[in-house]
């Protein structure tokens, strides 16, 4: 929990310049007004009492509209994350690789590049599943469930990219695969449940002097928190699976004779 406490606050100032650098990838392939739109239509889903569905709406007018000197501001913004989870994968590792700063912030490079299209994706399935699945009470309960397999989906593949980019070692690529399937069931079952407590206006502020904004806040760092969590465990998932896979094939093969001899 400490050393996902450390790599939140990298995360907090990286997830802003990140999501405008996804929009704005989105806004290369869809029309900019295109990418407003769906974030608008996404940001219906977030509660407007705190100043979310504006922040939103904020996001997806700026990020699509990005100028070059923006788009580079907020690429350096967001290869912070790439240091902190660098730090952390070390911490864990009990190892100090050199040069870290300047060596996290390159390797994140290539998340950077994917990040986009997956934000792509994500905005083409806010388009298409409320007019293919409806406003019903049995659309919005489908809805949840595909918007889960789509989110665990592109989750999964974001974590096979950090956890193959960040790794102290080599991992072979079952392991990465198999614990990023696992870390994004969880990182998605909580993205949704957030979602769901904002657009059901859950009161969380009253333990914060009647402030919900300040409660929002309050909630949204505790989920980046959990988030850091789960992305850790998820690593050290993968290192276990990788460590159980490299002892079966070193394991040498029981032969047929030998077993007979044991026996005998």
């Amino acid at each position: 929990m400490l050393i996902a406490a450390g790599l939140t606050f990298y995360a907090g100032i990286a997830v802003v310049p990140l999501l405008l650098v996804g929009l704005y990838g989105a806004g290369l392939v869809l029309e900019p007004e295109r990418v407003m739109t769906l974030v608008d239509r996404l940001a219906q889903y977030a509660s407007s009492a705190t100043g979310a569905a504006q922040f939103l709406r904020s996001l997806g007018e700026t990020g699509p509209r990005l100028g070059l000197a923006s788009l580079l501001a907020s690429v350096i913004a967001a290869s912070t994350y790439g240091e902190g989870l660098l730090r952390a994968v070390d911490t864990l590792e009990r190892e100090q690789r050199p040069t870290r700063t300047v060596l996290g912030r390159l390797r994140v490079l290539p998340y950077l590049g994917v990040f986009p299209l997956v934000t792509l994706l994500g905005l083409l399935a806010v388009m298409v599943l409320p007019e293919r699945l409806g406003d019903g009470l049995t659309g919005q309960a489908l809805g949840i469930y595909l918007t889960f397999w789509v989110g665990w989906a592109l989750a999964a593949a974001l974590l096979v990219v950090l956890y193959r980019l960040f790794a102290a070692r080599t991992l072979r690529l079952a392991a990465i695969v198999w614990a990023s399937l696992a870390a994004g069931s969880f990182l998605t079952g909580m993205s949704l449940g957030w979602v769901l407590v904002l657009r059901f206006g859950l009161t969380v502020g009253r333990a914060f002097g009647g402030s919900e904004l300040v409660g929002h806040i309050v909630l949204l760092t505790i989920y980046l928190l959990f988030v850091q969590v789960t992305i850790l465990m998820g690593y050290l998932l993968a290192r276990s699976i990788d460590h159980l896979l490299s002892e079966q094939v070193a394991r040498p093969p029981e032969s047929v004779g030998g077993g007979a001899r044991a026996v005998g």
